[in-house]
């Protein structure tokens, strides 16, 4: 990948474009006997173990209650059923804990397990920090999202700790973007697989933009739920592997991962993470103008926008999913290119926010929590479109929905359903070959309906800017 230069500045937007390796061959597990699938599995069990003791002492040093676990909470979960934990923040469960899990998963990757052999290392993790390692009594939806969530993160995270190191980052970088690849380096005296170059695309960002949010319930909290003003916002997008040409087995050959953090400090926040990677792909369609490929995908998507909390948002949505996946590229001509790319399937384990003026109160932080968690499962789609000019400029239209109905018993509520749409209109210009501006209007809304509590309906609409640097 070479090194990049960002220049902090008001409004950047970088873009890259990579030749990549198509090589498989690194990527596909050697020959095993027994005896180093024992050393290697014994090796990844330590680092498994050694992540959740890290975690444990960072707990001890900042003084975090649920790192401190005991006899009485371990007796407890061997003893007494694992509970469904509502009242816990969303961004501390549905991001903290599949990161979590994906330094467990990365002990099975950097030691030659495969994608689906190292979900063994999820389990046993998670398995490990919530039966041993805190102060409170295991949590069943804690568990689950650790052990889902991270395959995907972990995967992707993996891949881009190869390509940190093949490229000549430095080590705190690699340790950043997956701390047990870093650590496995650092032990192994800077030995680790070359992958080749795969990164397709990248792109960042720096920007800003004004919103206003809007909730149907009232009381005397109103303030918490609505804002009006200007944010900044900070991301990038990146792809990996060939998009349109891409026939493979391999898990993750190709992906697509976009993360954006947007806040105004203590009034409002923007944070999403939308992914996309390939469990199986074939390319039907693959000559000078027009390129197909179809799949199997496994999607991890999280969204917390609107009133700024530590804990949790206006609309928050987790999604991990499995979904049929076309992407598509049309040549119109030399300098005009479209793009679509197309999800459909069904998420197994979602995740949303309710809020209810009673509250429940929470043993750990010691006082009543008002966002609560709704667990759900449905159908859900993705569509981004772009149609590019090289004179004109590039527009992109995105759109992703989701319904999530409540598994029952997992929540405070009955039963329910939840329905979300985001969409997101972009248009960019480039004033030089280096150099453009754009803007993006997004809108987002949830619908949620839920037996003996009243149906609700939130809002979120922003109008963004940025200017543009590409390479």
């Amino acid at each position: 990948m070479g090194r990049i230069k960002c220049a902090l500045c008001l409004l950047l937007f970088i873009q890259i474009q990579f030749v990549f390796s198509l090589d498989e061959e690194w990527d596909r597990p050697g020959p095993r006997n027994a005896g180093d699938i024992a050393k290697n599995g014994l090796v990844a069990t330590g680092e498994t173990m050694l992540s959740n003791g890290f975690l444990m002492l960072v707990n001890r040093i900042f003084g975090f209650r649920w790192g401190s676990p005991s006899f009485k909470y371990i007796k407890g979960n061997f003893t007494t059923p694992w509970e469904w934990e509502a009242a816990d923040g969303f961004i501390v469960n549905q991001i903290g804990h599949t990161y979590q899990g994906s330094t467990y998963f990365n002990a099975g990757r950097v030691n030659g397990f495969s994608f689906y052999e190292s979900v063994f290392f999820n389990a046993l993790g998670s398995f490990t920090w919530e039966a041993f390692c805190e102060s409170q009594l295991a949590s069943i939806n804690d568990f689950i999202t650790t052990v889902t969530g991270s395959m995907a993160l972990g995967e992707m995270l993996y891949r881009l700790h190869l390509e940190a190191y093949a490229s000549g980052a430095p080590l705190p970088l690699t340790f950043f973007i997956s701390p047990t690849g870093g650590f496995h380096i650092l032990v192994k005296r800077g030995k680790a697989t070359d992958p080749g170059k795969n990164l397709y695309q990248l792109e960042s960002y720096l920007g800003g933009g004004y919103t206003k949010t809007s909730y149907s319930l009232q009381d005397d909290k109103e303030d918490i739920f609505s804002y009006t003003g200007t944010f900044g916002d900070i991301g990038f997008k990146l792809i990996y592997g060939d998009p349109f040409e891409q026939d493979t087995m391999i898990p993750y050959r190709h992906f697509e991962l976009a993360l954006s953090f947007g806040m105004k400090f203590r009034k409002y926040q923007d944070y999403r993470v939308i992914s996309d990677g390939y469990l199986f792909s074939f390319s039907p369609v693959c000559n000078d103008t027009n390129a197909l490929s179809t799949g199997l995908s496994m999607h991890f998507d999280f969204v917390s926008l609107g009133k700024s909390d530590m804990y949790a948002s206006t609309i928050d949505l987790y999604s991990h999913a499995l979904d049929w996946t076309l992407k598509y590229q049309h040549l119109f001509s030399e300098n005009t290119v479209m793009e679509i790319k197309s999800h459909a399937g069904f998420t197994f384990w979602g995740v949303s926010n309710y809020y209810s003026p009673d509250g429940v109160f929470n043993d750990n932080a010691n006082r009543v929590v008002n966002d609560l968690k709704n667990y759900g499962y449905g159908p859900n789609s993705k569509l981004f479109f772009n149609l590019e000019n090289k004179k004109m400029g590039k527009l992109e239209a995105d759109m992703l929905c989701y319904a999530l109905w409540s598994y029952p018993g997992t929540s405070d509520l009955s039963s329910g359903m939840v329905f979300c749409i985001f969409t997101d209109i972009t248009y960019s210009h480039f004033i030089s070959k280096r150099f453009s501006i754009g803007i993006t209007g997004s809108s987002a809304i949830e619908w949620g309906r839920f037996s003996e509590y009243p149906n609700t309906k939130k809002r979120v609409d922003a109008i963004k800017w940025f200017t543009a640097w590409n390479f």
